[in-house]
């Protein structure tokens, strides 16, 4: 068995260094201020916010390329965008939520990371799928 060759489009790539990249700084940052601080006033290594942030524009990036990606398949880039839309609004309330956890002891800070965790792996995943699937519709496009 050979290995099998992994071939990056350029749209993938220009997604995966301006908004995967550029969107995880916070994370980045993060993670490289919190290694460097201790003590009682020690700067968290994950935040709900960071997370927040990176889906978010996870959801813009892929939302503003398949309105505008020239898709034979209208079904699913209205189904993707709705999905995307969709994501956006739960962001939003996660956000809420954590800025209700700065008023509101009842609030589970924890969930929020958790949360915001999972459904920003969740829009990578979709947004991997989707610039996939657009790299391979351009590809097409061009050889006819």
């Amino acid at each position: 068995m050979g290995m099998r060759e992994i071939k990056i489009s350029g749209l993938k790539m220009r997604w995966f260094i301006y908004a995967v990249l550029f969107g995880m700084a916070p994370i980045f940052l993060r993670l490289l201020v919190g290694s460097l601080t201790q003590g009682e006033k020690a700067i968290s290594l994950l935040a709900p916010s960071d997370f927040i942030a990176f889906g978010i524009v996870l959801q813009v990036s892929i939302f503003n390329e398949i309105k505008y990606h020239d898709l034979d398949d209208a079904e699913w880039k209205h189904s993707m965008m709705g999905f995307s839309a969709l994501l956006m609004l739960i962001y939003s309330g996660l956000y809420v939520l954590l800025l209700m956890s700065e008023i509101v002891d009842s609030v589970n800070v924890k969930a929020i990371l958790n949360s915001s965790l999972i459904f920003s792996l969740i829009s990578l995943l979709l947004c991997w799928v989707s610039y996939d699937r657009m790299s391979k519709s351009s590809e097409f496009g061009s050889r006819e």
